[in-house]
């Protein structure tokens, strides 16, 4: 095999096979999948987020086990936002709030995911005694939670897929969201437009409050966590 992969003109013939475009039954050429590409570039754009801020830091094979690593690293007294609530509410004695229109997505996310995407239609799931669920658009919810919970939140749970919620999320949680605050977020990168939603919604807010962060760890797929310093 390495003897005829050595010759010139059989690597040539190689490179032409596996990247010629496929070829239809009617002899037309089919382009490639172009979303196939943009999943591609996203992953690589990760790679090379990975390489450059998060060598080093611990990987998780599901977002359950990143769960346990971001309760551990939780130093701030209790307070607590997430969508995974029953598993969260196993692990802690704290009243967790959670947070949901249970309509699904307010606009477009990415791809066929559109506006409505990803709703319970108005069903409220069954959930754990310690469970408090905040319903409606986090524009209203989020800022009449503030105003009755001042208190500084320990662990934040973002699942909020877009930038515009992730954004709301952040502002109305502002003053609350201190040095010592473990955040996961559940799409964080990997995906295409990974950089303009949750990633961008976060960066915007540690720059402004000019906080400093670390990772605490991440998935093979989309969710990172991190505490505030």
């Amino acid at each position: 095999m390495r003897a005829a992969l050595a010759d010139p003109e059989i690597r040539s013939s190689l490179w032409q096979a596996i990247n010629r475009p496929a070829v239809g039954a009617l002899g037309n050429i089919q382009p490639r999948d172009p979303w196939l590409q943009a999943w591609d570039t996203a992953s690589a754009d990760t790679a090379d987020y990975l390489n450059r801020n998060m060598l080093n830091t611990p990987i998780h094979d599901n977002r359950h086990s990143l769960f346990n690593a971001s309760l551990a690293a939780v130093k701030v007294g209790c307070g607590y936002e997430a969508k995974s609530i029953n598993y969260l509410a196993e692990r802690i004695d704290c009243t967790i709030h959670g947070f949901d229109s249970f309509e699904g997505l307010p606009e477009a996310w990415f791809g066929e995911v559109g506006k409505g995407s990803l709703t319970s239609s108005g069903v409220l799931p069954e959930v754990r005694d310690n469970v408090s669920l905040h319903t409606g658009w986090f524009d209203k919810s989020v800022p009449a939670f503030a105003a009755e919970y001042p208190a500084p939140i320990a662990f934040l749970h973002v699942d909020c897929d877009l930038y515009s919620s992730t954004r709301t999320i952040f502002e109305g949680l502002r003053e609350q969201i201190v040095p010592g605050t473990v955040i996961q977020f559940d799409e964080y990168f990997n995906y295409p437009g990974w950089r303009e939603h949750e990633f961008k919604a976060f960066q915007e807010f540690v720059a402004e409050r000019q906080l400093g962060y670390e990772y605490i760890g991440y998935t093979r797929e989309f969710s990172v966590a991190v505490q505030l310093k």
